[in-house]
């Protein structure tokens, strides 16, 4: 019997070495015993013992095997090694290889080695002929500090790329990624999103359809519907940019800013994050909205930052500032918003009009809480003016004035210090004479944004002078400018944004 091995094995070693010339035969290396029995498996021969198996330049080892000469293929078991190169390197229990397609399929405690990445599966097919290896079970791939998990994968040796579908974890010390469709290109150091994705970094989560990161410049960019999710806020654009290596993060087209704990957000084309200051920045086209139950009140500028100061909040509007709601219009050259005494204050020649109303003051601060205007505050040289008949105006000024809301809607207002008032009489619907009244405070009750009623607090000094003797420059209290065609109306001014 032993001499019969033998022959088949010297046989063997000669049909290997014409496989070898002829490019398409399996070669046998080695085999400690070879055993043919054509009444028990008349269709494959036993290889037992340190099998060494070659085809298409890759070795193929294990403890035991059949070999299917007719049909080309190897059944292996047991110590299952598949190597080609320096670059593969796959261990496992079980080895099917089809030498005529050149498919090769390790199942069972399976381990990829690729230089300095590890894979394990359970099942793994490599075709050789593409130089591609595939997975369709649940697989985990690591390379240092990183670490990949998926349903299904495919590892392009050629051009050193994975590509892994189907519930994906990505793991490594800056971020991790869930996704469906992950891509690797380990020569570009590129990581690729496809699908829905979510990737969490620095306490924060990021939501996109596509994404790009590059790991060698720490930089990555979100695209398709993306979001990126703080604590505090929640950030939406076209695309979103983001630099590891100083924080910094831009994003571009229909961004919003959802501050749900301040109850506000700013809409914007451009915004760009800068770490070092905790400051963003929305310089084109931005739109603050203060969410109210009631009324939005709508707040368009030329540039709006919101900043973090000394765990302070405080949101800045630049130049040409423009303010609207139903009942209320405004503007200023600049203004502030300090969410943590919920005050807004407006600077350099503030204006309202609330319906009839115009109300001047050198500076104006607004109390906007719980999503609703509460309070007004109008600091030195207040005045407010209503046009009685075009050249005609009713006037009220004093030293400091304070305003109450209710509903978003003025409820009154308290003229403290030096008051003065120009009312023009009327007698059937007809303009008769000019009352001018001095009062050190007098409040003012509105009702539909129109003055119900006026309290003198101390008796005032009054005088009234008929229309035909009154002279022009007594028709206006001092600071009186009217302002009218500077209104703010919501189709001229926010109509791109609304």
């Amino acid at each position: 019997m032993r001499y019969l091995n033998l022959i088949i094995y010297f046989l063997l070693i000669s049909t290997s070495s014409f496989a070898q010339k002829n490019q398409k035969k399996i070669e046998i290396i080695n085999a400690d015993f070879t055993y043919v029995n054509n009444k028990l498996h008349p269709d494959y021969w036993r290889l037992i013992g340190n099998v060494n198996i070659r085809h298409n330049q890759t070795d193929m080892f294990c403890d035991s095997a059949h070999y299917f000469s007719e049909k080309e293929k190897i059944t292996a078991y047991v110590n299952v090694k598949v190597k080609k190169g320096d670059c593969i390197n796959i261990n496992g229990d079980i080895l099917n290889y089809d030498g005529e397609n050149k498919i090769a399929i390790i199942s069972k405690n399976v381990i990829l080695i690729n230089k300095e990445n590890i894979l394990n599966s359970n099942r793994l097919t490599y075709n050789i002929q593409k130089n591609k290896i595939s997975f369709n079970s649940l697989s985990e791939i690591s390379k240092g500090n990183q670490k990949i998990s998926a349903k299904k994968g495919i590892y392009n040796i050629d051009i050193k790329t994975y590509q892994f579908n189907d519930s994906v974890n990505y793991y490594n010390n800056n971020y991790q990624i869930i996704t469906n469709h992950l891509i690797i290109d380990e020569k570009n150091q590129l990581t690729t999103l496809k699908g829905p994705s979510e990737i969490l970094f620095d306490n924060k989560v990021v939501f996109c359809e596509e994404a790009n990161l590059f790991e060698k410049e720490n930089k990555a960019e979100f695209f398709k519907k993306a979001s990126l999710k703080t604590e505090k806020y929640i950030l939406f654009a076209d695309s979103i940019f983001f630099n590891k290596n100083n924080n910094n993060l831009r994003a571009k087209n229909n961004v919003v800013l959802e501050d749900s704990i301040n109850n506000f957000f700013i809409e914007s084309n451009n915004a760009l994050y800068i770490e070092n200051q905790k400051k963003m920045i929305f310089n084109k086209s931005p739109l603050l909205n203060l969410v109210s139950d009631e009324d939005t009140v709508f707040i368009k500028a030329d540039e709006f930052h919101n900043q973090d100061i000394s765990s302070k909040k405080i949101l800045y509007a630049f130049h040409n500032v423009k303010i609207l709601n139903n009942d209320i219009k405004g503007k200023c050259d600049s203004l502030t918003f300090s969410t943590s005494d919920s005050l807004i204050h407006l600077y350099k020649n503030p204006m309202l009009w609330l319906d009839e109303y115009q109300i001047s003051s050198d500076s104006m601060s607004i109390n906007y809480y719980n999503k609703r205007i509460n309070k007004l505050f109008l600091i030195s040289n207040p005045i407010i003016i209503s046009e009685q008949d075009f050249t005609l105006f009713n006037q009220i000024k004093g030293k400091y004035m304070e305003g109450d809301f209710f509903n978003n809607k003025l409820k009154n207002i308290n003229v403290l210090g030096n008051g003065q008032s120009i009312y023009f009489i009327e007698e059937n619907k007809e303009i008769i004479g000019m009352n001018y009244l001095e009062s050190s405070n007098i409040y003012l009750s509105f009702k539909e944004n129109k003055i119900n009623n006026i309290n003198y607090k101390k008796s005032p000094y009054s005088i009234t002078t008929p229309l035909k003797d009154i002279i022009e420059e007594k028709k206006y209290l001092k600071g009186f400018n009217w302002k009218i065609k500077e209104k703010p109306e919501r189709q001229k001014t926010f109509n791109q944004q609304l």
